[in-house]
């Protein structure tokens, strides 16, 4: 057995790969109409199953408790100012090749807090954000071969900004993210990285009691694969059913998600939605089940 997968709390093992898990795919930044301040707060805990052969590992990782907060100021004007996990670092690995035993820790990541401005006019609304990228992230690496072991650690801050901007016409939709750097200080040194850019596409449209959406994104940039992925969500009522195909920039990683959607409305006072993503990560031979339930409060 050339690889022993235990049972960790952790995020994704494919995180270990460059900046890690891309969170900020598939984000709708166009409001339709806002009328009265929202305060939203997300939890969003994912559970993770790695199988290669009959090796299995269980997982489990929970992001840092985020917010959006979106306020309106004047005539279709609104104002928002969030803050999200934007790449997931965490990691926990351990693995057994004949004598040599090795495990490696990570935690952290980068978060973003973004400030946005969305205009309505008539059947269009345009929006621009700026954000900035900050956090720090950890890893230990330790092996052992037979009595002899050796562990390392590194810290790592990051610190950075992005761009998007974007229209919505009609049933049509489409925006721009660019100009986007993250400086990673290192022990040694320092890594600049030009973030990949995003363009993406929606249509979005009502038949009867159905609502459809339909999104694509395509990344690219110096360094980083290019990328195509998109979403077919479907919702009627307080109900939606979605699935999204989603190859990440790490190269040969391929992600298929199923989700299901719920809102329970509290009255005028807040709205409650719950989502469930279920899914599998593949890269060759190496899969990964993962289940993300999603909790969504707004005030």
């Amino acid at each position: 057995m050339n690889i022993i997968l235990l049972s960790v709390f952790t995020a994704s093992v494919f995180s270990i790969e460059g900046l890690g898990q891309n969170q900020a795919i598939f984000k709708t930044p166009f409001y339709s109409s806002v009328n009265i301040a929202q305060i939203e707060f997300f939890l969003r805990p994912e559970f993770n199953f790695l199988n290669e052969g009959s090796d299995f590992r269980g997982l489990f990782w929970t992001n840092p408790f985020s917010l959006n907060m979106k306020v309106p100021l004047y005539k279709g004007l609104v104002f928002s100012l969030a803050s999200v996990e934007r790449f997931n670092q965490a990691f926990d690995i351990y693995s057994e090749k004949e004598a040599l035993k090795m495990y490696v820790n990570g935690r952290g990541g980068v978060e973003e807090l973004y400030m946005q401005l969305n205009q309505k006019i008539s059947i269009a609304e345009f929006f621009f954000r700026g954000s900035y990228l900050y956090g720090s992230s950890s890893e230990i690496w330790k092996f052992t071969m037979g009595d002899y072991s050796i562990a390392d650690t590194f810290f790592y801050r990051n610190k950075g900004r992005i761009f998007s901007a974007g229209l919505e016409l009609f049933v049509f939709s489409c925006f721009y993210e660019g100009l986007g750097k993250l400086d990673m200080e290192k022990p040694s040194n320092d890594t600049i990285y030009d973030l990949p850019q995003v363009l993406g596409l929606g249509f979005k449209n009502s038949f009867h009691n159905l609502k459809f959406c339909l999104l694509f994104e395509h990344s690219f940039g110096k360094g980083f694969a290019s990328t195509d992925r998109f979403k077919l969500a479907i919702e009627r009522g307080a109900y939606g059913l979605s699935y999204s195909y989603h190859p990440w920039y790490l190269g040969g990683i391929k992600e298929h998600l199923l989700g299901i959607s719920v809102k329970l409305s509290l009255g005028n006072f807040a709205m409650i939605s719950l989502n469930f993503d279920s899914g599998v990560r593949l890269k060759g031979s190496l899969g990964e089940f993962v289940f993300t339930p999603e909790l969504k409060l707004t005030l």
